[in-house]
């Protein structure tokens, strides 16, 4: 129990933190030019809440953790790693693939592959 909680934490920290880089300084930009801003949708910084985003950071965590540490005979870093990436990259298609399909969030493709390829 003590080793999930860890990985959890460590996980919700690395989780914001890369996420940060990825959609506020490598695509923040690119996503706001290549994807529909509706007005209202998005909110400011002032509106946003960052202990919403730690509880949704700390939940992925927790479930890679739960997966990694109860379901798996993951024992190296490397290969929690590889399978963190893997489930990452598949959540990413998943979500990008069905607000693809459903809305016009997307202005093409070209976002959707950028997003799961970072």
């Amino acid at each position: 129990m003590i080793k999930i909680l860890a990985a959890t934490l460590s996980g919700t920290i690395i989780y914001l933190m890369v996420g940060y880089l990825v959609f506020e300084f490598i695509l923040g930009n690119y996503m706001n030019a290549n994807t529909t801003q509706l007005a209202g949708f998005k909110k400011s910084e002032t509106e946003s809440s960052f202990v919403m985003l730690l509880v949704s950071c700390a939940a992925y965590a927790l479930l890679l953790s739960v997966i990694m540490g109860n379901y798996t005979n993951i024992s190296t870093f490397q290969e929690g790693a590889i399978l963190g990436a893997i489930i990452g990259i598949l959540v990413a298609i998943m979500t990008n693939s069905y607000w693809y399909s459903t809305s016009h969030f997307f202005n093409s493709l070209a976002p959707l592959l950028a997003d799961v390829a970072l």
